[in-house]
């Protein structure tokens, strides 16, 4: 194309390079984090396999507790999930029946039990631990931030539900998380559940860092309300209201852990914790606790469990539906809205900082030629 006598020659800036690696680069970031692998009540007496942002891993019971390590046996690269626990400390391997300990040490080569001791073999093991009914596990030896809060796990006024079986979406972790702390699509997408579609306007809010966690509030008296004939919050005796109403306040535990409050009107109160682990680049497991202090805990898989997974099914064909797949480093490749979408900015410019600190950019050599 030429403009005059001036010839336009596209070229690729080094803003666009930079958005594919940067996506590039907190994904790889993610690995110095806890990530939910598994529920505890899923671990007993077998070995459960999981991939964690692509590192297969087993995560086993042994005496009692946790340990999680690579999917792999030294001797032939079986996977040890296939496997079985021996006397309640042992992981055997399926194949030829190697048993690994507590350490991922290894104990017996039934083949060669005077090896046991010799053999430099072992499995490695990972960071695990049990907290809120989940089982964390960490790929780098220390944790860059500290095990999210959820205080109201300790507490007997509630009853949970665990969210199971935790769903697999085809998207990025952190898209998961900005649906997830999204105001302005409740009214839309769940409209009669979440919100109402007559009142789409996003309430004020404060955004800010409050240690690990970005947190959002709401301002005093800043009620989202929903049509009291929504199925969400069953067991509740209907007001002369129409509607109930809602006070939400939720805060992200870098980079992608959720934790919502939410409070209605006549006092009842409802808490969430939720944490999408990646499992690739653009795959991602749902794995959801919730809790409340009302209605029938006979029936909270019911009208909790079922509810939670209810707002999921809505949500996730939009997700898996946006691209790119992962968030663009570059703000300017979507539209943000002034106080709309101020939690999402604050969030990517986070993202991107931690991604910064804990990565190094992978440099590519281009080899031009001059003409």
């Amino acid at each position: 194309m030429t403009v005059g006598n001036v010839k336009e020659v596209p070229v690729l800036t080094r803003e666009n390079e930079l958005d594919v690696e940067g996506e590039a680069r907190v994904y790889r970031s993610l690995r110095h984090f806890w990530h939910v692998v598994a529920y505890s009540h899923e671990v007993t007496d077998k070995p459960v396999g999981f991939t964690l942002l692509e590192k297969d891993i087993v995560i086993v019971r042994l005496n009692g507790e946790i340990s999680v390590f690579d999917d792999i046996c030294p001797h032939r690269g079986t996977r040890l999930s296939l496997g079985h626990v021996r006397d309640g400390c042992r992981l055997e391997c399926p194949y030829h029946g190697w048993q690994f300990d507590q350490e991922g040490e290894l104990t017996l080569a039934p083949q060669r039990p005077d090896l046991a001791g010799q053999l430099r073999a072992r499995t490695r093991k990972y960071l695990s631990v049990e907290k809120y009914g989940m089982v964390w596990a960490c790929l780098e030896d220390k944790p860059h931030f500290p095990l999210p809060d959820y205080p109201v796990w300790d507490n007997p006024e509630f009853h949970y539900v665990a969210v199971s079986p935790a769903e697999d979406w085809d998207c990025s972790a952190p898209r998961r998380v900005e649906n997830y702390t999204d105001y302005s699509h409740f009214a839309i997408l769940h409209d009669g559940f979440l919100a109402d579609r007559t009142v789409p306007q996003v309430p004020p809010h404060d955004v800010f860092r409050n240690g690990n966690k970005l947190e959002n509030v709401q301002g005093e008296g800043a009620w989202v309300r929903v049509p009291i004939d929504s199925a969400a919050w069953g067991g509740k005796d209907k007001p002369a209201d129409p509607y109930l109403r809602m006070y939400f306040k939720w805060r992200v535990f870098m980079p992608l852990t959720c934790v919502y409050d939410i409070s209605f009107q006549d006092g009842n109160r409802y808490h969430l914790l939720f944490h999408p682990t990646p499992m690739g680049p653009r795959k991602t497991r749902n794995f959801t606790v919730s809790h409340r202090d009302f209605g029938d805990k006979a029936k909270a898989n019911e009208e909790l469990g079922d509810f939670v997974k209810l707002i999921y099914d809505q949500d996730r064909w939009v997700v898996e539906s946006q691209r790119p797949e992962e968030l663009p480093e570059d703000l300017t490749k979507e539209m943000h809205v002034k106080g709309v979408d101020k939690y999402s900015v604050e969030y990517r410019m986070w993202l991107l900082e931690l991604a910064r600190e804990l990565t190094k950019p992978v440099i590519h050599l281009h080899q031009e030629s001059v003409k």
